[in-house]
């Protein structure tokens, strides 16, 4: 559709389209792979996918790569007009072309092609698929997989669909990397297709911004514009009542630490005040890791105080049977997580109780000890749309790519974040910036995307700057760093 679009909006041939993926995934093959004298082995389907590796061959030619093999598999009932073009094209080129009639692992493995020491681009079958691999191509990827040097996949690996789930007997060609024409797949974010999609680049090919942003959908991914939009500097002459109150419900005997991170966030976040609501016994701790943070008793929290938001949940343990409660209290926008979610799992009632736009903030054994578990995260996903919808929270479901799932069913995928941050107390940290944001006067739905969007870079900062491990205090730190780079 978008392609039929650019087509018609710019009155140029589909092969030219085809011409400009080719170039840019060329222009991003080039950096992985930078040794011209590589054995370059590209199999190539007889759809438009096929088409796409016949282009990209003759632009690896003429790029100075010396040993590029094409290997033309045949895919489907008709090759597609865009192959059949370029692959008269390739004619003109000194690259070894070699065609199976039919697709089967006989015909293939007589090639005696040297898979284990070339670099195999994957252009047999694209977005198209809409169903499992069968037959002598589902042959030939099996024999593949945990063969190859190293794959790169053209826009998507064989066998892998765009969306929806997938079961666990599916046969899929695991890339390393895979370059993908304007958008990711919606399945590239989730952690089942970890195997298939080592790691994904993005690639413009020239398809119209303002057509594919009308298009419908409920998946969006968060950019470097969406937070430009909506971060608000701070303006000449305001002060600290106007960066809101947090209150930091959190911590409990051995689990103090969850609270302080959670505090410290928000302060790093901009929250003009915070309280932290800590056992007595352990406000020393307090005063000494945060002088500006605030202390308060349990039966004190509302005695002259007005909160902007509230963090609920980190390392409290017994202590979030204190929720009834704080909801009779307050109705200031919430953040819960961890033993208040857990509390949430038992009581289920209160979840139909909860302010509007309640931020829930679960990894996946605490979503599914909410509502249930489920065979995939495609299903996962399906379930946060229909519980946020009917109960009208925002859901963050925390993930390696982490799911913002709003009360009107749509999903903000955050792209930021990388393992070195998996390390206990950066839920914390991301409850207590979401928290801060919600403070400052941010919609829910903004709030989580500055929250995780911003947790998430500070992370890949740190690991880009050569630490292997990412500690949440020192995540919470580059905050203030970033924020003041937001142009």
């Amino acid at each position: 559709m978008a392609d039929n679009d650019c087509l018609m909006s710019e009155k140029i041939a589909s092969h030219e389209l085809m011409d400009r993926a080719a170039s840019a995934f060329a222009g991003v093959f080039r950096g992985l792979v930078q040794d011209k004298n590589t054995p370059i082995i590209i199999l190539s389907g007889t759809g438009n996918n096929g088409g796409d590796g016949l282009a990209i061959s003759r632009l690896l030619d003429c790029d100075g790569y010396q040993n590029v093999e094409v290997v033309i598999i045949p895919t489907g009932q008709q090759p597609s007009t865009d192959f059949l073009y370029n692959l008269e094209r390739i004619k003109e080129i000194p690259v070894t072309v070699r065609q199976l009639d039919q697709a089967s692992l006989l015909g293939f493995e007589s090639l005696n092609l040297d898979i284990a020491n070339s670099v195999l681009i994957d252009a047999l079958i694209g977005i198209g698929v809409n169903r499992p691999l069968n037959g002598g191509l589902k042959e030939i990827v099996l024999s593949l997989n945990n063969r190859c040097k190293r794959v790169v996949a053209v826009d998507i690996p064989t066998g892998l669909r765009g969306e929806e789930g997938l079961p666990g007997d599916e046969v899929i060609l695991q890339a390393d990397e895979v370059i993908a024409f304007q958008r990711p797949k919606l399945n590239f974010f989730f952690p089942e297709t970890a195997k298939f999609v080592g790691n994904f680049y993005v690639v413009d090919i020239g398809l119209r911004e303002k057509f594919l942003a009308e298009l419908p959908s409920r998946y969006y991914c968060i950019e470097n514009s969406d937070i430009q939009k909506i971060y608000k500097k701070r303006k000449a002459f305001s002060h600290k009542g106007d960066y809101g109150h947090v209150l930091v419900f959190a911590g409990s005997k051995g689990k103090i630490g969850a609270a302080l991170i959670c505090a410290e966030a928000c302060l790093y976040g901009g929250a003009g005040l915070t309280t932290v609501c800590l056992p007595q016994e352990d406000r020393q701790s307090l005063y000494a890791r945060l002088p500006e943070a605030m202390m308060a008793e349990a039966e004190d929290l509302f005695t002259g105080r007005d909160y902007s938001a509230i963090a609920f949940g980190p390392g409290l343990s017994d202590r979030a049977s204190s929720l009834p409660s704080l909801l009779e209290k307050s109705k200031a926008p919430l953040v819960i997580d961890a033993d208040g979610l857990n509390y949430l799992a038992s009581h289920t009632a209160l979840l139909n109780i909860l302010p509007k736009e309640t931020v829930l903030t679960p990894h996946m054994k605490e979503f599914d000890r909410l509502f249930g578990s489920s065979p995939n995260w495609w299903e996962r996903l399906q379930l946060a749309i229909r519980k946020a919808q009917e109960l009208n929270l925002i859901i963050v479901l925390k993930n390696r790519y982490t799911f913002i799932v709003t009360n009107t069913g749509d999903v903000l995928i955050n792209p930021t974040g990388n393992p070195a941050m998996a390390i206990g107390g950066m839920g914390d940290a991301l409850t207590g910036l979401i928290a801060s944001f919600l403070a400052q006067g941010y919609s829910p739905r903004d709030a989580c995307m500055l929250g995780c969007f911003l947790h998430g870079r500070a992370g890949d900062r740190l690991q880009l700057e050569g630490h292997a491990l990412v500690l949440p205090t020192a995540l919470i730190r580059q905050i203030p760093l970033l924020l003041g780079e937001i142009k």
